[in-house]
């Protein structure tokens, strides 16, 4: 189990269309880093695929169960593309494996620990986080940036062809918003348990202030959770060669990679600036979702790492 003398662990909590993943590749090429990709998102996949309710309730959800089925076809003549790497079959994951696995010591070598997953896959099970010496740190982003590129996202999963605007599913009518597996804005509630039962200050960036303002708020945030800071870590490798030392699922890996989901920020080599601001309205199809996550990102955008 990791314990107060043990090289830095940290998680990155999410929600969905954050930044994160970009975020996540500038971490993985620092020095002594090791990383885990959504493990926990990986544990909701499994329960998700093998609830016989889910295409009863949601039809549309077989379009993107096929793209995972195509994945897990393809991962043993993949696998050779990670040959002497870390990632293993999805069919492992469960809280339970999680828990054990983040629990123990370090890979050789290795410095810290960064854990970049969506609060959602631990939603309800809270209690099954791991213990010792684990820093939570919490990536926000405006409300109206997430939900429309949610819409786009699911749109591409569901396959859907035509107008984004007349695209309704954004809202509860899909398993990753609302859906009795979940409570409403995963990542607050998550930020609520951590304050209330692990640390009372835990650390929060923005989105939109890390890609305006990447030297301050990198280096902000890794003095934060105690990574040393150098100037190097503002740009990295283009390169996805780096996904073989990931720890997690490799099904979604190359899920992410067939379908897009992470080309930009797998092929990224540095943070890039948002082109405008947040927009103050989106179209009512996606208002549902934005609202869910509204209240807690004001919030917890008070609590957040300013640049200044």
């Amino acid at each position: 189990m990791a314990d107060e003398t043990s090289p830095n662990r940290i998680f990155l909590w999410v929600c969905p269309r954050s930044l994160s993943t970009v975020l996540e590749k500038c971490v993985a090429h620092m020095d002594g880093s090791m990383v885990w990709h959504e493990p926990y998102t990986s544990v909701y996949f499994n329960r998700v695929f093998e609830n016989p309710e889910t295409f009863v309730k949601f039809p549309k959800m077989k379009s993107f169960y096929s793209q995972f089925e195509t994945a897990a076809k393809m991962v043993d003549s993949v696998k050779d593309q990670y040959k002497g790497g870390n990632l293993e079959k999805a069919e492992n994951f469960t809280h339970e494996y999680i828990k054990e696995q983040l629990e123990k010591p370090l890979d050789e070598g290795k410095k810290f620990l960064l854990i970049k997953d969506m609060a959602f896959g631990i939603d309800g099970h809270h209690h099954q986080l791991p213990k010792g010496r684990f820093r939570h740190t919490f990536l926000i982003r405006d409300p109206n940036r997430t939900a429309l590129s949610a819409r786009k996202l699911l749109a591409h999963l569901y396959d859907y062809k035509g107008d984004l605007d007349k695209f309704t599913e954004i809202g509860s009518g899909n398993p990753f918003i609302s859906w009795d597996m979940l409570s409403v804005d995963p990542l607050y509630n998550l930020y609520k348990y951590v304050k209330e039962n692990i640390e009372p200050n835990p650390v929060v960036i923005d989105a939109d202030e890390l890609q305006n303002n990447p030297d301050v708020m990198l280096k902000k945030y890794c003095e934060a959770i105690g990574i040393p800071w150098d100037d190097k870590y503002l740009s990295w490798n283009a390169s996805d060669d780096y996904l073989k030392y990931f720890h997690g699922a490799i099904e979604q890996i190359v899920w992410g990679k067939n379908e897009g989901v992470y080309k930009l920020a797998f092929e990224s080599t540095k943070l890039l600036p948002a082109k405008s601001k947040p927009p103050a309205k989106v179209p009512s199809c996606c208002e549902g979702y934005a609202k869910e996550f509204r209240e807690g990102y004001k919030i917890m955008f008070e609590d957040r790492i300013k640049p200044e």
